[in-house]
């Protein structure tokens, strides 16, 4: 296997090794050291937000003084092939530039944009994590991210032997999320996945939903209100910074009198993407408009196909930047897309919408009106909402900024600073660490 790339997010943990602040590690003497375990299908080099935000969270807990593992699979999404220069082991244990140790196990690699090429990886990564749990060694915690199916039951029943406490994380609600991005129907097998989250859910010392939205979701299952609680999700806010200057795009040949529309992240199913295309065909004869598309997903490939059909010059699409390029790349947009299947407003939250605030830009969203993204956006005055799957609402929102420069200036602050106070890493990951600190009192 190559030699593995840097943490993500490691350098801008504060006092953390290449942190450059010159400040020692913060450690918490208040608090008996914990042993927690981190249990994660995604972790970088892999772009998933869900893995960076893991890897600066045993970063905020081993510097606070515990002894941190983190589990997770090798670097395969969101095609679920093995990145090129790696070679998949039954087990492998890596440096990291922080104080905690990272395991990687195997599970199956295959092309997994259907229902069962996701269960199977889902099965083999749940199997295989069940037995490198035992064999990693005692933890106090287990942070378990949802996941469908298989890996909440095995990660259960590995606390249970090992006595621990489980902190179920929940950044998808399964199967509603499922169901929502089309990719099962209700039915007997989402009654029977329902029944095992919600067994998951009950068995759990802490349920934690990134919205109130969600935890109303997870509460009307008939838990108790004490038992789930909010947990945001973040992005640090040095990571990705507003930017005049961009580079980026001058290389990417994009003329710099472009209105840029930009979604950047993978293109899921739960997003209902399409909608894009059919929005930059219906602004196809307004020159100066383009629809840049950074990422890669399963519904990537019908996009393309559509936007050539159509003959769209306003389209484009590049595949996941690196991680140098995020900053810039995310500032390169003159305004940042969030689309969403009105099925999944209630279920799901992309984490799209962290970076293009944190980079300064304001937000389009293609959105229903009572989701978690509409009533941010809301709040903090910083974008547009538009119903969902309607090409010319979306359409027409792009006209409005694109017209008016010096609102798009206004809410792009009024996104950073959102962003800050609401989604920075340092508050919000603190807070994490001190509500995994009460489990182990």
């Amino acid at each position: 296997m190559a030699a593995p790339r840097a943490v993500i997010g490691a350098r801008h943990v504060p006092g953390g090794e290449g942190d450059g602040s010159g400040r020692a590690a913060q450690t918490n003497s208040a608090k008996p050291s914990m042993r927690i375990l981190l249990l994660s299908l995604v972790y970088p080099p892999e772009h998933a937000p869900a893995g960076i935000m893991v890897a600066e969270l045993a970063h905020e807990l081993a510097h606070a003084g515990h002894e941190v593992t983190v589990l997770t699979g090798f670097p395969s999404h969101p095609a679920g092939r093995l990145f090129p220069g790696w070679k998949a082991k039954l087990l492998s244990r890596e440096q990291t530039q922080g104080s905690f140790t990272l395991l990687r196990c195997l599970h199956s690699f295959a092309p997994r944009f259907g229902t069962l090429g996701k269960m199977w990886y889902h099965f083999t990564f749940a199997l295989c994590s069940f037995w490198a749990g035992l064999w990693a060694g005692r933890f106090d915690v287990l942070v378990l991210p949802s996941t469908p199916a298989f890996c909440g039951p095995a990660a259960i029943l590995l606390a249970s032997i090992q006595r621990a406490k489980t902190f179920y994380w929940i950044h998808d609600i399964h199967p509603e999320s499922t169901i929502g991005a089309g990719l099962l129907k209700e039915g007997t097998l989402s009654r029977v996945m329902k029944a095992i989250d919600s067994w998951v859910c009950r068995r759990a010392s802490v349920v934690a939903t990134p919205t109130e939205e969600m935890r109303e979701v997870i509460l009307a299952r008939g838990l108790p209100a004490a038992h789930v609680v909010i947990q945001r999700h973040w992005l640090d806010e040095d990571r990705i910074q507003p930017s005049s200057q961009n580079g980026w795009r001058g290389k990417q040949g994009i003329s710099p009198t472009d209105f840029v529309v930009l979604h950047a992240g993978t293109v899921g199913y739960i997003s209902g993407a399409q909608v894009i295309v059919e929005a930059a065909r219906v602004l196809a004869e307004h020159p100066g408009i383009l629809f840049l598309l950074v990422g890669d997903g399963p519904l990537k490939a019908e996009l393309q196909k559509k936007a050539q059909e159509y003959g769209l010059a306003n389209v484009r699409f590049l595949p996941f930047q690196p991680e140098e390029d995020l900053s810039p790349m995310l500032a390169s947009g003159d305004v940042g897309l969030v689309v969403l299947k009105e099925q999944s407003a209630a279920t799901s939250i992309p984490s799209k919408m962290y970076g293009y605030t944190s980079a300064g830009r304001p937000v389009i969203a293609s959105v229903a009106p009572g989701s978690s993204v509409a009533r941010f956006i809301r709040a903090g005055g910083f974008g547009w909402a538009v119903p969902p799957a309607d090409p010319e609402a979306l359409a027409g929102a792009v006209l409005q900024a694109a017209a008016d420069a010096g609102e798009c200036r206004r809410r792009g602050q009024k996104a950073r600073e959102f962003f800050v106070s609401e989604f920075g890493r340092r508050a919000i990951v603190h807070g994490f660490r001190e509500k995994l600190e009460r489990l182990h009192p």
